[in-house]
């Protein structure tokens, strides 16, 4: 399996091939997502890892839509992108001047070519970016991660998690991030 850890920071892998644009945490490849094309061959990878690196690139919508495309073009067939970014209600997202765009979950449904023709069917009000950027990434799970302050309250019994769920609906701060699992449409 073919692994690419995009944005690698200092958590690299020894299992992927680590590139990112900051030298000094010594990447196994370093260039710039938002130079494009990419060093990579089309359907490379199996699993693309981005912990914590969407969030701060592609700040103009063309950008983003070409590092997007970019992910399609070298993740292989069936292969899986698994991101990880800042819930936009946490102040680990709005503490960071170099984060450019939030996200939810719809944001990833978006991607997809089934969903959109779904929207398209139904008259639906949504920016259909699967077709806008040309790519076709299917949204297999998509969930929040507490914040440890909140988590470490319903480990001691102070809040069930049910609670917890309730106060995130209506408080910032509640949740830490979002991770998603993405596959790779494609014939």
């Amino acid at each position: 399996m073919r692994k690419l850890n995009l944005g690698c920071g200092f958590d690299k892998r020894a299992d992927a091939i680590n590139a990112d644009v900051f030298a000094r945490c010594a990447p196994d490849i370093v260039f710039d997502l938002e130079h494009t094309p990419w060093p990579f061959r089309d359907n490379t990878f199996d699993h693309i890892l981005m912990k914590h690196v969407l969030e701060h690139v592609g700040a103009a919508f063309p950008d983003f839509c070409r590092i997007m495309r970019e992910l399609y073009r070298v993740a292989a067939p069936g292969g899986t992108l698994e991101i990880h970014v800042p819930h936009y209600r946490h102040d680990s997202w709005w503490a960071d001047p170099s984060h450019v765009r939030g996200f939810t979950p719809m944001t990833f449904q978006m991607l997809s070519r089934r969903q959109n023709d779904a929207w398209i069917a139904a008259r639906a009000n949504f920016t259909m970016l699967a077709y806008v950027m040309d790519v076709d990434f299917e949204l297999k799970d998509a969930h929040y991660v507490y914040d440890p302050h909140w988590w470490q309250r319903v480990q001691a019994g102070e809040l069930t998690e049910a609670a917890l769920r309730e106060r995130a609906e209506r408080e910032w701060g509640v949740f830490a991030e979002l991770q998603v699992t993405l596959t790779a449409v494609k014939a």
